[in-house]
């Protein structure tokens, strides 16, 4: 990966993308975003429509898809067969546990390999500690960027991906997508948990600038938000402190609704947000079929919320 920081072009290898970036990615992730919190409440009181309108954390989402017809119908197609999953991005170490249940429970079946992909070498730490404390052998963590996992072609049964493409700017959520496609087998099932950004503009206390616009667009700054920008620190670093201005507003820097938002922690972590519309394209241009999608709407857990629309989707690779 390459950019230009002060006129100078400057590479960002892999391995830096995997690690301090990642870190400090995850970090902002999990302070903004209520995780934890979500889970605790979840446990205690049970889905409310005040939790289903915070920002899930994966094990909410595999609760909703196992209630879903496409899920019902994968189940049956799957006949009790082990199963090769992949998660792309992780967020919690949760997430683990919480996909052997989903597999166990909502798929009835068991893994026959679960590979755990993460840019944070945190979150990758802790998948190896829960791996050895219970023997999982069976689960394969990897530190690398999720548009090049290494996994062979066509290779995996299941695909998961948990708000990942709220997590990169839409370049490389793209090029995800893509690998997505081809990692799975023929037939194989991509499992996509995201938010949209239709409601954004309704949010409260949140103001929209459009970068996108042609008369006011500068090509160097929408570019790097498009590609390789993960937080506002990243971005002040290339184009200045006066960034910090964009911090938590509406950036449109894809036309139409295609957003980025500059979260609350010190580094800023990034939130991108694109239409419903502009995922289903994509997915059906790289050869899927959607099965099942469920939507619902509602504010999140940031400060102030942001109004969202909410999709659980269950795709199909055709054969």
């Amino acid at each position: 990966m390459h950019y230009f920081l002060h006129g100078e072009e400057v590479y960002m290898n892999d391995k830096e993308i995997s690690r301090s970036l990642g870190r400090e990615f995850g970090q902002g992730l999990r302070r903004t975003s209520g995780y934890e919190e979500t889970r605790a409440r979840m446990e205690s009181e049970g889905l409310s429509d005040e939790l289903l309108n915070r920002t899930p954390p994966v094990g909410l989402n595999l609760q909703l898809l196992s209630e879903m017809s496409g899920i019902h119908l994968l189940s049956q197609r799957i006949n009790r067969h082990p199963v090769s999953v992949a998660m792309l991005g992780l967020a919690s170490i949760d997430g683990v546990e919480d996909t052997e249940r989903f597999v166990q429970h909502a798929l009835n079946t068991t893994l026959s390999d679960f590979h755990v992909v993460d840019i944070d070498e945190d979150i990758i730490a802790e998948v190896n500690k829960l791996k050895r404390e219970k023997s999982l052998s069976h689960v394969s963590p990897h530190l690398i960027d999720a548009r090049h996992t290494g996994l062979a072609e066509r290779s995996v049964d299941i695909v998961i991906r948990d708000h990942t493409g709220n997590c990169c700017p839409p370049h490389i959520d793209r090029e995800i997508d893509a690998e997505t496609a081809r990692i799975l087998k023929p037939g194989g099932t991509s499992i996509v948990n995201i938010s949209t950004s239709e409601l954004l503009p309704t949010s409260e206390n949140r103001q929209v600038v459009d970068l996108s616009n042609g008369i006011r667009r500068n090509t160097a700054i929408t570019d790097a938000l498009q590609n390789h920008i993960y937080d506002l620190a990243q971005f002040k670093q290339e184009f200045g402190e006066e960034m910090e201005s964009l911090r938590g507003n509406l950036v449109e820097i894809e036309h139409p609704g295609g957003f980025v938002v500059f979260g609350e922690d010190p580094d800023g972590h990034g939130e991108w947000f694109r239409s419903l519309g502009d995922h289903l394209n994509l997915w059906q241009r790289l050869g899927f079929i959607v099965s099942d999608l469920k939507s619902r709407f509602g504010n999140d857990s940031h400060t102030p919320p942001l109004m969202c629309m909410r999709h659980n989707i269950v795709l199909t690779r055709k054969e």
